[in-house]
C-alpha cells in the first residue's frame, strides 16, 4: 500500500481547492489539454490525445499517479503549499487495491473561473486531523508525489505532536505519550475504517485462494476467528491483520494476543495450527520471531502474507 502528498491548489500558489475537495469528499486535479478527457480509457502506454499539451515532466508525472497509480485504502496527505503545512489527511475509497480514479463530467469541484475539475478520486477525509507544519523540501514543483517510509513516519510522528499540543499537554506530558504511542499508536477515526475494509478484503481474498488453489472452504468470522477451515485432518485457525503504515512487528503483537487468547483462554479450545496473515511481506526480524516462538515454545504457528494476488507462508505449509 502506497502513501501520497498532494497539493489541491489552482496553479503552484493560486486558489485553495481544499476546502472544496473536503467538502465534496474528493481529491481533484485538472491541467490543460485534458481537462475533459476522461482517464480511465487510457494509461501510461495509451495516452490520450491533448497529453503533449501539458507542459512539463512534473505535471506529467502528477496526472500519471492520480490517474493510474492511487488504489483504494491507500494514505493521501493534502499539503498546502503557501501555509507550509499538511492540512488534511484521509484514504482512498475505492475497494482495496483497485484504482482510485474516476471522471466527472459533473464534477462539484469548481474553481473560480467556474471551470469545473473532473479528474477525482473519492476519499474518507480524517475530520479530526490537526495541520502540521511542513517544509516539502523533496520533490516541491510535483502536485502528486508518494513518499518514502522515512516521510510517512515524519508525518505521521508530526500528526501525533501537534494534536497532543492543541490538547493543552504539558510539554513532559506530551513527551511521554509519545513514548508510549510509538510502541502503542492511536489510530484516527478514518484510519480505522480503512484498517476495517483492507482486513475484510485480505480475509476475502485469502478464502477465495484457499477455495480455488487447494480445494478448500474456510468459514469466515466464527466465534471471535478470522476464518477457520479443516486440512489433512487437522483444525486450522486464521487471524488476519492489516499492518497499518507497514509496521508488521505492531499487527503481529497485537495478532499473537488474540491468537492466545481465542485458543487457550476458558474455555476455549486450542485449534492444531495457527495461521497469522499479514497484508504486506514480513521483515527478516518478523520471521526469526515466529521461528522461536515455535521452536522454544511449541507454537504451532505459521506466519503469512499477501503477495500479489497469491499467499506465502513460513514455513511452507503443505495443506
Amino acid at each position: 500500500m502506497a502513501y501520497w502528498r498532494m497539493k489541491l491548489r489552482a496553479g503552484s500558489h493560486g486558489p485553495d481547492m481544499w476546502g472544496s475537495c473536503k467538502k465534496a469528499s474528493v481529491a481533484a486535479i485538472t491541467y490543460s489539454g485534458i481537462a475533459k478527457v476522461d482517464l480511465s480509457r487510457y494509461s501510461r502506454e495509451n495516452r490520450p490525445p491533448g497529453w503533449d499539451q501539458i507542459r512539463g515532466a512534473a505535471a506529467k508525472g502528477s496526472l500519471s499517479h492520480f490517474a493510474w497509480d492511487i488504489r483504494g485504502g491507500e494514505v493521501i496527505y493534502v499539503a498546502d503549499s503557501i501555509r507550509k503545512e499538511i492540512v488534511g489527511m484521509g484514504f482512498a475509497k475505492a475497494p482495496i487495491g483497485t484504482l482510485g480514479y474516476r471522471f466527472d463530467a459533473k464534477s462539484p469541484v469548481l474553481d473560480p473561473d467556474g471551470d469545473r475539475w473532473c479528474h477525482l478520486i473519492d476519499v474518507d477525509w480524517d475530520q479530526t486531523f490537526v495541520p502540521f507544519r511542513y517544509e516539502g523540501p523533496r520533490a516541491a514543483l510535483l502536485t502528486v508525489l508518494k513518499l518514502k517510509q522515512e516521510e510517512i513516519k515524519l508525518f505521521e510522528r508530526s500528526t501525533q505532536e501537534k494534536g497532543h499540543r492543541e490538547s493543552g499537554l504539558s510539554e513532559k506530558e506530551a513527551r511521554e505519550t509519545l513514548l508510549l504511542e510509538t510502541a502503542y499508536p492511536r489510530y484516527t477515526p478514518a484510519a480505522l475504517r480503512m484498517i476495517r475494509r483492507e482486513h475484510v478484503a485480505l480475509s476475502n481474498q485469502f478464502t477465495k485462494w484457499l477455495k480455488n488453489e487447494k480445494g478448500i472452504r474456510a468459514a469466515q468470522e466464527q466465534n471471535y476467528f478470522d476464518a477457520i477451515f479443516k486440512a489433512g485432518g487437522k483444525r486450522f485457525m486464521v487471524e488476519f491483520k492489516v499492518a497499518h503504515f507497514g509496521n508488521t512487528k505492531r499487527a503481529i503483537r497485537e495478532a499473537l494476543g488474540q491468537i492466545l487468547e481465542y485458543n487457550h483462554y476458558p474455555p476455549k479450545v486450542s485449534h492444531d495450527h495457527w495461521l497469522l496473515i499479514l497484508d504486506t511481506k514480513p521483515c527478516k526480524e518478523d520471521v526469526a520471531f515466529m521461528r522461536l516462538l515455535r521452536t522454544r515454545f511449541g507454537f504451532p504457528l505459521t506466519l503469512g502474507w499477501r503477495s500479489d494476488s497469491v499467499f506465502e507462508f513460513e514455513p511452507v505449509l503443505n495443506f
